[in-house]
């Protein structure tokens, strides 16, 4: 399965080279970034790479799995913290979508969007995605998959950056700088980091 992960992988990255040259030359590419069957398509094929990398089966001749997930305990509190998280992402992207009024690479006509679901992080789509994806390798339990979940976060986190500075940073520059400084990427660092020493604790009581 780690063919499959690494040719999701190009995938993506072809994604991102591609949607970074087209937000670049925006004014240039208009018919294209604001043709929503493309935009659609685009983002369904988008969202499936990244929950394929952490769903996709195990392979434990590649990557043995730890102990801490053959613990039943363990396992049923991944089980428990991986569906919250699936019901959140997609809560959250559902949210910030119907907020966005658009998809992909569509102009918002709104202009900056800072209130609702994006006072609560800069990118909730993206945020929705790394969330979706977690929780997909949680609650299946795959080793390979939650060694898969920070290169799902560098990937959103690499769209998220190529948005802020070939378009949204450029046509805001003030309101986004100052936008910035009172919201997180991905929403509070704070929660994020909780909910890995949570997880961190049920390894080691798995380990024990």
């Amino acid at each position: 399965m780690w063919i499959v992960r690494f040719i999701l992988l190009a995938v993506l990255g072809f994604s991102i080279s591609a949607f970074a040259y087209f937000l670049k030359r925006r004014e240039d590419s208009e018919s294209l970034l604001e043709n929503r069957t493309v935009n659609l398509l685009g983002v369904i094929a988008y969202n499936l790479a990244c929950y394929s990398l952490t769903w996709l089966p195990s392979d434990p001749t590649v990557f043995p799995a730890p102990p801490f997930l053959t613990n039943s305990g363990t396992r049923t509190g991944f089980l428990v913290v991986g569906l919250a998280l699936i019901a959140a992402g997609v809560t959250v992207f559902t949210v910030s979508v119907r907020r966005r009024k658009t998809v992909g690479g569509e102009n918002v006509k709104e202009g900056l969007l800072t209130t609702g679901i994006y006072s609560f992080a800069r990118h909730p789509i993206y945020t929705g995605i790394i969330s979706v994806s977690f929780g997909l390798a949680l609650a299946l339990g795959t080793w390979d998959g939650l060694l898969m979940v920070p290169i799902v976060w560098l990937v959103n986190a690499a769209e998220a950056v190529i948005e802020e500075l070939v378009d949204i940073g450029r046509r805001f520059p003030v309101e986004y700088a100052e936008y910035r400084k009172q919201t997180g990427m991905f929403g509070p660092v704070s929660l994020w980091a909780a909910l890995l020493v949570f997880l961190a604790g049920l390894a080691v009581a798995g380990s024990i």
